[in-house]
């Protein structure tokens, strides 16, 4: 069981799924009850797909996997898992999350399935093997999952709310993954990926990581334009993004271990701030009402 965790890669799945609760939730109308029934079909659905992608990921990738030291001990290069369970728990997992969300609306299954093709086809096929500015269309299978979350419960596809929710969790992923590529580029070109660092350098990719934070840092202050936010909710994007973009400096200024892991975990705790601080401000009016605070 821990292999096929491992297998399904069910930590990052762990972060998706919490980003599809918060679109869910800020989705959804304060004036409406909530549809638990839908949210469990949405959420069970959407992971099984996101746990489906992540298998299929590591059986296509299984080669590279076994020349490069961070994931040669990966379950299927070790040999812990067998490709046939491999390929069996994929297909699983792929019809027990289609069949899901096929019952929540036809629409939210077509999101699901533009994101396991982006990811598995045009991603892990094309874009990483070949672009060293992979990471970009990248996102898009990445920020998927909380637009599917907002739509299932607001019922609206094209809400720019929900678009702009995907922008949140799309610029995100850039500083998120090129600092992780910077960590780890030898292994990347052991495994014969053309990361940013490997094809352009640590200068370039530096720079990138620069640019991408400092606009996802931006967005995190549009919510207002979006979303109706008081003066607690804006106070919060404000301290959010200076204090992503002091952690920005210190990593460059000073890029070593301690600094890199910092400044890892600053952009993905702040991503959860931003989400949070939305959710807040539009649920405490209501638990206001309903406590007659």
């Amino acid at each position: 069981m821990k292999d096929l965790l491992k297998l399904t890669k069910s930590e990052i799945v762990l972060l998706e799924a919490i980003t599809l609760v918060a679109g869910y939730f800020i989705g959804q109308s304060t004036e409406m009850p909530v549809d638990w029934s839908r949210f469990l079909l949405t959420l069970i659905g959407v992971s099984a797909l996101a746990l489906g992608s992540g298998a299929l990921n590591q059986i296509q990738e299984r080669g590279e996997d076994l020349q490069m030291d961070r994931t040669r001990d990966r379950p299927l290069p070790s040999g812990r898992v067998s490709l046939k369970l491999a390929t069996s728990t994929v297909v699983f997992l792929f019809l027990l999350g289609s069949l899901l969300l096929f019952q929540v609306s036809a629409p939210i299954l077509i999101l699901g399935i533009l994101a396991v093709v982006s990811y598995n086809v045009l991603y892990t096929m094309w874009w990483k093997r070949k672009m060293a500015y992979a990471a970009i269309p990248g996102a898009i299978p990445g920020a998927i999952p909380i637009l599917i979350g907002y739509a299932a419960s607001s019922n609206q596809i094209f809400d720019p709310r929900g678009y702009y929710l995907f922008a949140i969790l799309f610029f995100w992923q850039m500083p998120h993954f090129w600092v992780l590529a910077l960590k780890y580029s030898n292994d990347y070109d052991q495994g014969g990926f053309p990361t940013l660092p490997v094809a352009r350098g640590t200068n370039v990719t530096r720079f990138q990581i620069t640019f991408w934070c400092m606009a996802y840092a931006a967005l995190g202050l549009l919510s207002v334009l979006f979303f109706p936010t008081g003066p607690i909710g804006l106070l919060g994007s404000l301290v959010i993004s200076g204090w992503l973009i002091f952690e920005l400096l210190r990593f460059l200024r000073h890029p070593e271990k301690t600094t890199w892991l910092r400044f890892f975990l600053s952009i993905n705790f702040s991503l959860i701030m931003y989400l949070g601080v939305i959710s807040v401000d539009l649920w405490v009016p209501y638990f206001r009402a309903k406590l007659g605070i």
